[in-house]
């Protein structure tokens, strides 16, 4: 009877400090990364008159991200500077910029902000809201690692892909536009490229 008393109480305590671990020991996150918005590009495209596509890019103003044990994303968040917006073609850019569009004079950022990252580093699935022209919905990105490379000064590059689309319509963007002039749907390409410092 003593025995089983004793074992017990140790089954018991034992369980108890693996409660009170996992409650204090947060789950491991690499802090130590620093997104480099020089290399980093966020790529958008849709459909002209349902025939071509047209490309452009936007500037990433800021981003941060927070990187697993496995190189998987636990967070992200970016803001884009909407008066950089580039497609080639000044006076395409000038109407894009404008009240017809972006309105860019009210709304200068977009901002993206993860909600829940799940899946592993080589199929990742990235629920989160994206904020511009006054207006915030969810948004799904997948993404992937892209893979590390060590520099000439010792310095550990990560970069991850990410890819989704959006519906312009939700957010009210060219409403004067119909699908047959310009798609509705807007491919985004995200290329991120951090340093472990």
């Amino acid at each position: 009877m003593h025995h089983s008393s004793t074992l017990f109480r140790r089954i018991f305590y034992s369980a108890m400090a693996a409660a009170v671990s996992a409650l204090v020991m947060p789950t491991v996150v690499r802090a130590d990364v620093t997104v480099d918005p020089a290399h980093t590009s966020a790529n958008f495209s849709t459909k002209h008159l349902t025939l071509t596509t047209v490309s452009g890019t936007i500037a990433v103003k800021s981003a941060t991200i927070a990187i697993g044990p496995a190189d998987t994303l636990t967070s992200a968040k970016a803001d884009l500077d909407l008066s950089t917006i580039d497609t080639k073609e000044a006076d395409r850019d000038a109407d894009l910029r404008s009240d017809h569009w972006f309105d860019v004079a009210h709304y200068p950022t977009m901002a993206f902000a993860s909600t829940k990252i799940t899946g592993d580093k080589n199929a990742m699935t990235i629920a989160g809201t994206l904020t511009f022209h006054g207006a915030t919905h969810p948004v799904t990105l997948l993404a992937k690692y892209a893979g590390a490379v060590t520099d000439g000064r010792g310095r550990t590059h990560v970069g991850y892909t990410a890819t989704g689309t959006v519906d312009r319509t939700v957010w009210g963007l060219g409403p004067g536009y119909p699908p047959a002039i310009v798609g509705n749907d807007i491919a985004i390409t995200i290329e991120l490229e951090a340093i472990r410092t």
